[in-house]
């Protein structure tokens, strides 16, 4: 492992000073080394029953080293909390990982390599308690957000909202409002949607009261330092597996 991370370095730095000396071959082996991690958000990527690695980003990814000629085993994806995956990828160059909604600020701390596949952050609520919920402010309401989540940065730059937990996942962000302990949530609708249904509650209807007016890219992320050379070459294989129509196959299995 300690000569991985020191191959890993030497080409990382490499190819970091001398961009135009990086070539398909430098890109296939800094991608070999990497150490990938994930996060639950549904459909995005996400464990299924079996506890196999499953999702959007995970199938993408497989078809990415398929096409760099490479093995890609997603049993080696660990899968980790949202805040600890938002760290370690801004201070290690030896981690990857899927996935993350652009946004400026992401920019500044990340290579984001994105995905054609846009994403709608929105403040959510319980449908049943919507009648309650128009007649009070947005600010006035209680929330539940992921640490670092992009909601909840939408959040604090458009609000000034005083009652907010911060937790460290969706299932305790969606616990929280399921079990009336806060009144709306700043999530992605898509994924919001998909964790009720994954979890077998399709019953519980919720609602938008709120949709941030930015649409969003979800993307792969890598250290800020990452050669450019190698963003471009990943950045161009996801445009060849999109014109292929493979993008595209791949979201409409996992259509809600």
């Amino acid at each position: 492992m300690v000569f991985k991370v020191i191959l890993f370095l030497c080409l990382f730095f490499l190819t970091s000073t001398h961009s135009v000396a990086c070539n398909v071959q430098q890109a296939k082996e800094i991608l070999a080394n990497y150490q990938w991690y994930s996060e639950d958000y549904p459909p995005y990527n996400y464990q299924n029953k079996d506890g196999r690695l499953v999702g959007i980003f995970p199938e993408i990814l497989e078809l990415i080293y398929k096409e760099f000629n490479l093995d890609m085993n997603l049993n080696d994806v660990m899968i980790v909390p949202w805040a600890r995956l938002f760290h370690t990828l801004e201070t290690s160059p030896v981690h990857a990982a899927f996935s993350m909604v652009k946004s400026p600020e992401r920019n500044k701390k990340f290579t984001l390599i994105s995905l054609p596949i846009m994403s709608k952050v929105s403040i959510i609520a319980l449908e049943e308690n919507k009648n309650i919920l128009d007649h009070k402010s947005i600010e006035k309401l209680s929330y539940a957000v992921v640490r670092q989540d992009i909601g909840e940065h939408l959040l604090d730059a458009k609000f000034n909202v005083k009652n907010k937990v911060v937790t460290t996942s969706a299932n305790s962000m969606l616990s929280m409002l399921l079990y009336h302990r806060v009144e709306a949530i700043a999530y992605s609708e898509l994924v919001a949607q998909f964790q009720l249904s994954h979890f077998g509650l399709e019953d519980i209807k919720l609602t938008s009261i709120y949709t941030f007016n930015d649409v969003f890219e979800s993307a792969f992320v890598f250290h800020k330092d990452t050669p450019k050379c190698f963003s471009t070459l990943f950045s161009q294989t996801i445009s060849l597996l999109d014109e292929k129509g493979e993008i595209n196959r791949i979201m409409q299995k996992y259509q809600y």
